[in-house]
């Protein structure tokens, strides 16, 4: 006899020629190719849910996904090493681990972490074009920092959202734990913004809002304007995607 075991897997990807990660008929996901890849290992049938449904072009260091399966092939350490095997070169598995059927990768998740990488520099790399947002006018980091402090704390975030389809009522309130501009050279710079929770698009919205501030384009104050608006079409443009990498998720107690 088998018993059903939930599986944990810790992954990383590069999402340039993925549309996202959750699955979509005709199109390559990053969700379609792991799934794949599993129920031809296990020989079985498996639901994979998963920490952050990262967009079309977003990458992640961190990524968690779990699933349920009562397949006698299941060895955790083997599944590394054949979803690696299996898998192209733009997903990486880093850990298999079975977890208690209470663990969930989204819902069980506390907290989690996302960085936007900026070039500011009169030309673009083309070496990492598809992972950093070339933005050639000067950005102010203070300014930006400034506008991402007023992020802090628990608000309605529908302005800065795209609500999910079919779900009207949906709540867009969401509680942002930090919020920063990090110099990484004279010309790099990273958004590093850690919330209980994102709505769809949450994160781009937030980088758009700091770098419309940090061209001067728009003031750090508006922030309270735009969100009692409740409207997307009162903030900026959101950033592209290519920037935006899921950096860490948290499962337990995280500092309030």
């Amino acid at each position: 006899m088998t018993f059903a075991q939930t599986v944990r897997i810790d992954l990383a990807y590069k999402g340039t020629h993925f549309r996202g990660f959750a699955e979509n008929p005709g199109v390559r996901t990053v969700g379609g190719e792991l799934r794949s890849a599993l129920e031809q290992i296990l020989g079985e049938t498996v639901e994979l849910t998963v920490a952050g449904r990262t967009d079309a072009g977003v990458h992640a260091t961190a990524q968690v996904v779990s699933f349920r399966t009562d397949s006698s092939r299941l060895n955790c350490e083997r599944l590394v090493t054949a979803l690696n095997s299996i898998c192209s070169p733009d997903i990486r598995v880093h850990a298999v681990t079975a977890v208690t059927d209470d663990f969930n990768a989204r819902f069980s998740a506390t907290e989690r972490m996302y960085h936007y990488a900026i070039l500011n520099a009169p030309q673009a790399d083309p070496l990492r074009a598809d992972l950093e947002w070339h933005i050639p006018d000067p950005l102010n980091l203070d300014a930006m920092n400034q506008a991402g402090s007023l992020f802090l704390g628990e608000h309605d975030f529908t302005s800065f959202c795209r609500r999910p389809k079919g779900q009207p009522e949906s709540s867009m309130i969401r509680r942002i734990r930090s919020a920063k501009w990090v110099p990484d050279t004279h010309e790099r710079m990273h958004f590093e913004i850690s919330a209980n929770a994102f709505c769809h698009q949450m994160v781009r919205s937030l980088t758009g809002f700091c770098v419309a501030v940090g061209s001067g384009k728009w003031d750090a104050q508006t922030f309270e304007a735009v969100l009692k608006a409740k409207d997307r079409s009162a903030a900026p443009p959101i950033a592209p995607p290519h920037g935006l990498v899921l950096k860490q998720v948290t499962y337990g107690k995280v500092d309030q």
